[in-house]
């Protein structure tokens, strides 16, 4: 007990650091993360995830009538985890004499807030379920409670991969790597409504659809919005770092993994790696900095050969009834949108940005 009380009272004598002082033998900046604090927090993140999409899967398969299930028991034990873990490591750094504002290592700051929003979701989600009822289908996704929840999470599963981009690293870590997937597949979580791994609008028997007009509009807009937020993500990881040997195969899987649990559509996982595959390789021989037309084919093939596999293998399995002109058209669409967001990583007529890996040459993988 008497420890107890010397613990508290020593908190509570640091006023410098809990009003942000700088103080003697204090941090005034936030230390680097270690490899071993990113990859805890990568653990937690997919325990987080993991809980995200088995409560997607319930909501697809099951009738759900109250909110204490089994998936929110895994979502929320993550968050608790993950609260726990950065919660001892701010009261530590504190009472070892460090300000509050930068007692958790650089770049996990925001993911502490998010932890505590995600609590305040949590319990309106609680209330916004006694009050209207479990939420299915769209409402599930576009609820208020449920976009804060989505919101608080992508600030905590992106912490090494902010953490990574304050450091001096030109090589991202694979932790960075994987974190990037942890906020891709945040994304696609909310993408669920139309995502092309989880409605397979073009696939199967056309006498089937009740309106096929409808299915052909919605799917070739899933493929669309899927190119263009695969392509930000991996592009925002270009701007930024050399990406180690199988990076985009790694971020493309990850995020097929957890999107193919919704529907079950476990073949999307190979379309996923054969198509980082392919970019990682184009990646291999490009040179770095990638830049000019070196970028702008990689932008544009990326998503157009994610879409032609995709196509590919939907053809061979289940068959597609979509009209040549529609899915052949939907590839190049596709790469375009690939090719468009490229340009806001490198504008027309900007001089391209300064490789980071200094004398590297045409070196493209660490």
């Amino acid at each position: 007990m008497s420890t107890l009380f010397s613990t508290v009272g020593r908190i509570f004598t640091l006023r410098p650091a809990l009003f942000g002082r700088r103080g003697f033998g204090q941090r005034s900046v936030a230390a680097e993360a270690s490899a071993s604090f990113d990859w805890t927090m990568i653990f937690l993140s997919g325990w987080l995830l993991g809980g995200a999409y088995l409560d997607a899967w319930a909501h697809q398969h099951l009738r759900l009538e109250t909110f204490f299930t089994p998936w929110h028991a895994i979502l929320y034990s993550g968050l608790l985890a993950t609260v726990g873990f950065l919660g001892f490591h701010t009261i530590r750094n504190v009472i070892r004499g460090a300000p509050w504002r930068t007692a958790l290592p650089a770049g996990y700051e925001l993911s502490g807030f998010g932890c505590v929003l995600f609590i305040i979701a949590g319990v309106s989600d609680l209330g916004w379920h006694t009050l209207f009822g479990i939420d299915v289908s769209v409402a599930g996704l576009v609820s208020p409670t449920h976009l804060l929840l989505m919101l608080s999470a992508g600030l905590v599963v992106t912490g090494p991969l902010r953490a990574a981009w304050r450091s001096r690293k030109a090589v991202a870590p694979y932790s960075a790597v994987i974190s990037a997937a942890g906020l891709l597949s945040l994304m696609s979580l909310f993408e669920q409504i139309d995502h092309p791994f989880v409605e397979l609008w073009s696939a199967g028997d056309p006498s089937d659809i009740l309106l096929p007009f409808y299915a052909m509009e919605l799917g070739v807009i899933g493929i669309v919005l899927q190119s263009g937020v695969i392509m930000a993500v991996v592009l925002l990881m270009l701007r930024r770092f050399v990406l180690p040997a199988g990076s985009v195969t790694l971020i493309f899987g990850i995020n097929a993994a957890l999107v193919s649990i919704v529907r079950e559509q476990f073949l999307m996982i190979g379309v996923a790696l054969l198509a980082g595959a392919a970019a990682d390789t184009f990646l291999s021989f490009a040179g770095r900095p990638l830049q000019g037309r070196a970028l702008r084919l990689f932008s544009f093939l990326t998503p157009a050969f994610l879409t032609l596999t995709y196509f590919a293998v939907l053809m061979t399995t289940q068959g597609v009834w979509w009209s040549v002109h529609v899915w052949a058209g939907s590839i190049v669409v596709a790469g375009l949108v690939g090719w468009l967001l490229s340009y806001l990583v490198e504008p027309p007529g900007q001089a391209p940005p300064p490789d980071p890996t200094g004398s590297l040459g045409r070196r493209t993988h660490a």
